[in-house]
């Protein structure tokens, strides 16, 4: 019995949260661009948000919907979560971008972590 429910819960999770981080992505970067006028850096950081969001909905598929099935997703597997996410969308960040973060809005590690929390606290809500 608890299997099925533990499949039923997996089936919605995964049904409601992975196009909600979609449509939290696609807003951010739509917001994003309504507030920058320059069309090369809008293409940067629309290029980096969009990374960002694939990296946390690859994460949340791959790593954090087995744990929270199993139950152990906890404080530790959230740091895990986290530093995945961040490693999966640096090396998908051009230099360009990494620079025009790092240019713009200074660390680009403290952007990246602000960015990845950003779009979880927009799923959540």
């Amino acid at each position: 019995m608890n299997e099925i429910l533990l499949n039923i819960i997996s089936v919605v999770v995964t049904a409601v949260v992975l196009p909600l981080i979609s449509i939290a992505g696609t807003k951010l970067v739509k917001l994003i661009n309504s507030k920058i006028k320059d069309s090369e850096e809008a293409k940067l950081l629309s290029t980096a948000t969009e990374i960002v969001t694939a990296a946390v909905k690859s994460v949340f598929q791959t790593y954090v919907e087995s744990l929270k099935t199993s139950g152990t997703f906890n404080e530790e597997a959230q740091k895990t979560a986290l530093s995945k996410a961040k490693e999966s969308a640096l090396t998908q960040m051009s230099e360009d971008v990494k620079t025009y973060i790092s240019d713009t809005y200074g660390d680009l590690n403290t952007w990246l972590t602000t960015e990845i929390e950003s779009i979880i606290n927009t799923l959540k809500n």
